[in-house]
């Protein structure tokens, strides 16, 4: 089974890969699926995946939320690996995952990383369409040698933690301690589809008077604001001059 979440579709596509070589199935780690309250049944011979973008050097919020409140059954030390999309490096994020995970009495066995097109316009400009392609295309060379470990079940860490990976503690706390919310608005282009309420994974939009709201959990994946087809959505003084992101496949 492969837990994941992705907002620009980057963990997806990593997802998808890994799924569609191992026959796992995927759960996509969302608000929604919190509620449903569900506890996942663990066949004896099944690994088990976590697949998630990095944030400010951490986890997701929501992904931590998943994980606090997963229910696993018939985990029996079944193999148990992890797969961070990040654009930079990914600082200590396995070293927070599997702190959570051994809550969970889970062993974290393996853990990778996926150097792909980092989004986060909020802070700066995506580089070029042609050095996205470069990304995308090593991305996918990185995505098949992760595959062929997690096949043979190997016991390896292969991420590239960065030299700024100690500050992973006081970056994360800062990013958990924000309140992403407050600089979100629209721009009078807004045509009010609800593509964005739709695709929050944390419920976070909902419609007033025919445009979108922020409210309170947000985990500042950005989905509303690369996903919006009218390039409405904007943070803050400036990305309304940055270019949007969502995967696309290479050809």
């Amino acid at each position: 089974m492969i837990f994941y979440f992705s907002g620009t579709g980057n963990s997806k596509h990593i997802a998808e890969k890994v799924s569609k070589e191992t026959g796992d199935s995927l759960v996509f780690m969302s608000k929604s699926r919190l509620k449903e309250d569900i506890t996942y049944e663990i066949g004896e011979q099944e690994s088990i995946g976590f697949v998630f973008p990095v944030y400010w050097y951490t986890l997701p919020t929501m992904v931590e939320r998943f994980i606090k409140h997963l229910r696993l059954s018939g985990y029996r030390g079944q193999y148990v690996y992890a797969i961070a999309s990040y654009g930079f490096s990914a600082g200590g994020i396995m070293d927070r995952l599997k702190n959570m995970l051994e809550e969970k009495q889970l062993k974290l066995d393996a853990a990778f990383g996926v150097k792909m097109v980092d989004n986060y316009v909020v802070g700066y400009d995506i580089v070029s369409r042609e050095k996205q392609i470069s990304l995308l295309k090593n991305a996918e060379a990185e995505i098949e040698n992760v595959l062929s470990l997690i096949v043979k079940k190997e016991h390896i860490q292969k991420i590239n933690k960065g030299s700024l990976a100690f500050v992973s503690p006081l970056t994360g706390y800062a990013y958990r301690r924000t309140d992403h919310t407050k600089k979100f608005f629209v721009t009078e282009t807004c045509n009010g589809c609800r593509q964005c309420e739709r695709n929050c994974p944390c419920n976070t939009i909902e419609m007033v008077d025919g445009k979108p709201v922020w409210k309170e959990d947000c985990t500042f994946c950005l989905s509303c604001l690369h996903g919006c087809r009218q390039k409405a959505v904007q943070y803050g003084r400036f990305t309304e001059k940055r270019e949007r992101y969502q995967y696309r496949q290479q050809a």
